[in-house]
């Protein structure tokens, strides 16, 4: 997977990548391990460790739990955006739900041999409440009309409290 750049420069560090992880998650000779930098530096792409630190990141970088581990994605540059709700698992908000991520070319489906729904161009994949605060951000920070993603998203919230109105919440 490629990621793109978004040049930004904060003081003398340039911020390129759209996303930066607060560790490193690798696997080697069949075991997890974590590896996070001693001094808080963040990891460009979750793999290469850089020398910014979180407050040296723009106000574009969403703050969110992402890909299994805590990290910043950036809502400029967006370009494409596909939103995906589950209505099938309805004890949870949007944990279960998918935001696709496109920096460049256009996300486009495609059904798998075994008839299931798949998606091509996207560059990252978000689910989870962090979804909801990043395209709030696209909206603010990218050239992209979030109405219909908006609109969706708050379907689905709909959907949430009608089935859970008798739990407490």
């Amino acid at each position: 997977m490629r990621y793109p750049t978004i040049k930004s420069n904060v003081g003398k560090k340039t911020i390129r990548a759209s996303l930066y992880t607060k560790c490193k998650i690798k696997w080697t000779r069949g075991k997890l391990f974590v590896e996070e930098d001693p001094n808080g530096y963040l990891y460009s792409g979750g793999r290469y460790r850089t020398k910014l630190l979180p407050q040296d990141l723009p106000e574009w970088y969403v703050c969110g739990y992402m890909y299994k581990q805590h990290g910043y994605m950036s809502a400029k540059g967006v370009c494409h955006l596909s939103y995906v709700p589950n209505y099938t698992f309805d004890n949870h908000m949007h944990k279960y739900d998918m935001l696709y991520i496109s920096y460049n070319e256009p996300i486009m489906p495609y059904e798998s041999c075994l008839g299931f729904t798949h998606y091509k161009g996207y560059d990252h994949l978000l689910s989870g409440p962090v979804l909801v605060e990043f395209v709030n951000a696209v909206g603010k920070f990218s050239n992209y009309n979030v109405d219909s993603i908006l609109y969706e998203i708050k379907h689905k919230q709909d959907f949430y409290y009608e089935r859970n109105k008798n739990k407490a919440i």
